[in-house]
């Protein structure tokens, strides 16, 4: 499984301290790609919609766009808030994590 999250905007975007990350589950241990396939899994990715409707934002909110390629299904979301999907915001508190891990 490939994941792949980015995040854009928001008070304070530094788009240097915000790269995209891509995971790969192949390459992580064996408990971290079993923690990751469970939050996917769990958030019911692959049926979430692929773009929430267009709504008017304020400049300072982030914009986070996820993708993941598993076997043979490719499917890719964004989203401004994941607060009404308790497990898409698993998954986003975990994506967040492993970002700033890379950073340091």
């Amino acid at each position: 499984m490939k994941v792949y999250f980015k995040p854009e905007g928001g008070f304070g975007f530094f788009p240097g301290l915000n790269k995209p990350l891509e995971l790969n589950s192949e390459v992580l241990s064996p408990d971290e790609a079993n923690h990751l396939h469970q939050l996917i899994h769990e958030a019911q990715f692959f049926d979430l919609p692929n773009l929430e409707p267009e709504v008017n934002h304020g400049a300072d909110q982030k914009k986070y766009t996820i993708r993941v390629e598993d076997q043979n299904q490719q499917h890719w979301i964004q989203f401004h808030d994941a607060s009404g999907n308790p497990q898409l915001h698993n998954l986003l508190n975990y994506l967040n994590q492993k970002q700033k891990e890379t950073r340091s």
